[in-house]
């Protein structure tokens, strides 16, 4: 989920080449309803977005048994704020990981591979 469509495609592109299949979200209000139509592996949120927070979108994801696991990553250039609440999130079935904004595709492809092997492995 991200309010940009060049970096969404960009992202995209990047992750289908690595042989993920990939879903995107320009509003983040219709995040968690796109991610109940087909339940994703991993999740990355862009926390900064107009109308609902990426913040938001993960509470309410892990209010949802169905997403509680699942693995998210958060997107942001405010990063000593999100390390202080990922800090506050993360418990043992918790997969989270940090992408800094900007960032490289090299780092993309290594924080997804990172959470979803994480999840995978417990």
């Amino acid at each position: 989920m991200d309010d940009t469509p060049a970096l969404l495609d960009i992202v995209r592109k990047c992750l289908e080449q690595e042989g993920y299949h990939v879903r995107t979200c320009l509003e983040s209000r219709l995040a968690v309803s796109i991610a109940r139509e087909d339940p994703p592996d991993v999740i990355m949120l862009d926390v900064v977005m107009p109308e609902v927070s990426g913040w938001e979108v993960l509470a309410l994801l892990r209010q949802d048994p169905a997403f509680a696991r699942t693995p998210v990553i958060v997107c942001t250039a405010y990063v000593a704020e999100a390390l202080g609440r990922l800090a506050e999130l993360k418990g043992p079935d918790q997969h989270l990981g940090l992408l800094p904004k900007p960032f490289e595709l090299e780092e993309l492809i290594e924080v997804v591979a990172s959470v979803t092997s994480a999840a995978l492995s417990s």
